[in-house]
Order: C-alpha cells, then sequence, then structure tokens
C-alpha cells in the first residue's frame, strides 16, 4: 500500500504459504508487515509496539488518503484482526476481532479506505462488510454477487465505486447505495 500523499512510504505485507489439494498453511518465519521509507528501496520489518505475536499469516494493508497517519492492517495470526495505527505504523492496537473480516484469509483478505474519511473502511470477503468508525464495528454492506475479491472507489468522487466479485463487477454512482 503506498501513502496516497508520499509515494516514498509503502508498506507491505510478506508471509509464506503453501497450498496442497489436501490442506493449506499460512504463516512462519519471516512473515509480518513491513515498512519503505525511500520508495521500496530498503524495508523495515515493523515488529512489537502493539502488533501480533508471529508467526503472522497474510496481511493486507491499506493507508487512508485524508489522513496518512492513519493505516489499517488485516492481519492473520493467533490473534487475528484488523489492526490500527495512528501514527504512520510507529504504533498499533487490535480494534477489531471479527471474524468475517478474515474468515478465508488465505483467499481473502482485503479492506480498502475511502479517499475522503479514514474512518470509512470496507472489507471485501465471502460476504462484505464495512466500518464508518475506523474498524470499531463493522456491519454487512450489500453488493449484488458473492465472493467478493477486490474494491475500487474513484478518488475524486467516492460516490463512485466498483466491487469485482465472481459473478461479475458491481458498479455504484451513489456510494453504495444502489
Amino acid at each position: 500500500a503506498m501513502d496516497p500523499n508520499n509515494s516514498r512510504i509503502l508498506f507491505a505485507g510478506m508471509w509464506p504459504m503453501l497450498i496442497k489439494t489436501w490442506g493449506k498453511w499460512s504463516g512462519g518465519p519471516g512473515g509480518g508487515l513491513f515498512k519503505s521509507t525511500d520508495g521500496g528501496t530498503t524495508w523495515k520489518k515493523l515488529e512489537g509496539k502493539g502488533l501480533p505475536e508471529p508467526p503472522i499469516g497474510k496481511v493486507a494493508v491499506a493507508v487512508a488518503a485524508r489522513d496518512s497517519n492513519r493505516v489499517y492492517a488485516l492481519i492473520e495470526a493467533k490473534d487475528e484482526g484488523l489492526w490500527r495505527s495512528d501514527d504512520g505504523g510507529e504504533t498499533w492496537t487490535l480494534i477489531n476481532r471479527d471474524h468475517a473480516l478474515l474468515n478465508r484469509p488465505l483467499y481473502y483478505t482485503r479492506c480498502v479506505v475511502a479517499p475522503d474519511d479514514a474512518d470509512e473502511i470496507y472489507f471485501p470477503a465471502t460476504s462484505f462488510h464495512m466500518s464508518l468508525d475506523g474498524g470499531k464495528t463493522i456491519k454487512r454492506f450489500r453488493v449484488w454477487g458473492g465472493d467478493h475479491h477486490d474494491m475500487w472507489i474513484d478518488p475524486l468522487n467516492p460516490e463512485r465505486m466498483m466491487v469485482g466479485n465472481d459473478q461479475a463487477v458491481a458498479m455504484s454512482i451513489n456510494g453504495g447505495k444502489t
């Protein structure tokens, strides 16, 4: 995830995984959340300071355009859930442990922050959820289709959004009302 206000600041989740027909394994040595402040030339592993203990599985990260200090990370771990930083990734707080956010972590793990509101965040997955209070509470967000894989919100007109799922692409021009 790139800081929309400073392209030299990047966050990346990395994790080992193995998928076989008889099972899947995610997490282990080397997994975690990383930050670069020089456009990706060098990376620092973010550890402690509120983040879960290893092993770390799949990680999704998003930076809020409205406030670049607000960073969200969905992290597959023993204490899995939604983590939030309000200081650009220096310290972290576990905000929400609802299983709906990480219901199939190897397949779905995605979070998208609205460009005009750092507290408005969306979670595409088997079902689709959203939060209007910085991740503290979530509610179901109705989108046609199922098995939602990605979302785009127009940075110039946040009422315009698209959700890609197994059936097609769902588009809205009124903030998801229809």
